[in-house]
């Protein structure tokens, strides 16, 4: 990726670009933001920069083979403030399979590598490219996904921070630049951030630690003091729309409803325009039960409880995260807020419909209702039991 590329952010790109120019890059940075914002694609940006042979042949005065090579004899216009795309680091760095560019994030046992045993981290680094190159903005959820960790949440510990300091310990395969992304690296435990400490706190010449956070107050003191934080803001609204017309060739009115509900966040409105059949599953039964109540019919409402009950205890426990978020929705337009809701554009008019016809008393109880729910999911109580209970509860406060 290169800083052209790059939604919004030009306040940063511009600061980043000069840090590289003037060669004061600080060797630990901490890019943290809200998930969508765009952390990742500057760090590939920076560090396709940093990486540049033809901005370094441009920045040393040597305009002789690197450039007539890439650009001809007599090149009429060299890229300039961004990584060139056609040298062979930029190509690497771009298919992240550059030697000298390493990645740390989160892993834990899988089915997919070596029959759920735990290896070294590089075995996962193709389910990594993967990702990364399939969507720029993911979640730290949607790593887990594509490693299928099923219910496990994943770890940077001492095995993973042994394995990174080794392969830096070897000299640069192509004789400059070191870069270590660290994805999450408030899931480093307290033995892995004390083996890195010093490679982060005095690291060997041209060595680089680039970390992108969803939470910057989880990460360790010890880490997150020895870096240079920088706070990566929301998108701006209309670059945001430009970006998603181009992505999704759509009008600019129905673009800028996507931007606004997506709250400066590509990875947000990806995820809204490209919902899933599991999300669409979790609001059509959400709506059924505020209807099926509507209609006073206790028996149907029983009946959909036994469906709920059926699905899998995460799918559950889905189901009423998202019903905990509609439900706030569903509160603001009741108060007449609806702007503030950022609802899906494809279903305020059912969200506004619905809300007209709950008591303004409810919203409280309904809160209490789905915590419950989820609370007694964690618990392992009688699925059938939980959401009998459940729809019970909802039904008595809402006839």
């Amino acid at each position: 990726m290169v800083f052209s590329e790059i939604i919004g952010q030009k306040e940063l790109v511009k600061s980043l670009k000069e840090l590289v120019d003037n060669n004061r890059v600080p060797h630990a940075l901490l890019f943290s933001e809200e998930p969508g914002y765009g952390a990742l694609s500057l760090v590939l940006a920076l560090t396709q920069y940093l990486f540049c042979k033809t901005r370094r042949a441009l920045a040393s005065g040597d305009d002789t083979w690197v450039i007539k090579g890439l650009f001809g004899d007599e090149p009429t216009s060299l890229p300039k403030g961004d990584g060139c795309q056609v040298c062979s680091s930029c190509i690497k760095i771009r298919n992240l399979t550059h030697p000298d560019f390493h990645f740390l994030f989160p892993i834990n046992t899988t089915q997919l590598v070596e029959k759920g045993k735990k290896v070294a981290i590089d075995q996962y680094y193709e389910i990594f490219r993967s990702l990364v190159n399939s969507n720029v903005y993911f979640k730290e959820q949607e790593l887990y996904n594509a490693m299928e960790l099923e219910n496990k949440m994943g770890l940077i510990g001492v095995n993973e921070a042994a394995w990174l300091i080794n392969k830096l310990s070897f000299t640069p395969y192509e004789g400059g630049n070191k870069v270590v992304l660290v994805m999450f690296p408030e899931r480093m435990n307290a033995e892995a951030a004390n083996k890195l400490l010093k490679s982060i706190e005095e690291p060997t010449s041209n060595t680089y630690f680039f970390m992108v956070t969803h939470n910057q107050n989880a990460i360790l003191k010890t880490i997150r003091s020895r870096c240079r934080l920088i706070e990566v803001p929301p998108i701006e609204k209309e670059e945001l729309q430009n970006a998603i017309i181009q992505k999704y060739k759509i009008e600019p009115q129905e673009a800028l409803e996507w931007a606004r509900c997506s709250q400066g966040s590509m990875g947000k409105a990806i995820e809204l325009i490209d919902q899933s059949e599991e999300e669409k599953a979790n609001f059509e039964e959400f709506t059924q039960l505020f209807k099926i109540a509507a209609q006073g019919d206790l028996v149907q409402m029983i009946a959909l409880s036994q469906e709920l009950a059926k699905l899998s205890k995460e799918r559950q426990k889905q189901f009423c995260k998202n019903s905990l978020k509609l439900l706030r929705q569903l509160y603001l337009y009741k108060l007449g807020s609806g702007d503030l809701a950022y609802s899906n554009p494809g279903q305020v008019e059912e969200i506004e419909q619905i809300s007209k016809g709950l008591p303004i008393d409810f919203f409280e109880k309904g809160y209490s209702i789905f915590n419950k729910t989820i609370e007694h999911i964690q618990q392992n109580v009688n699925a059938k039991m939980n959401f009998c209970n459940m729809c019970n509860s909802l039904y008595i406060n809402l006839v």
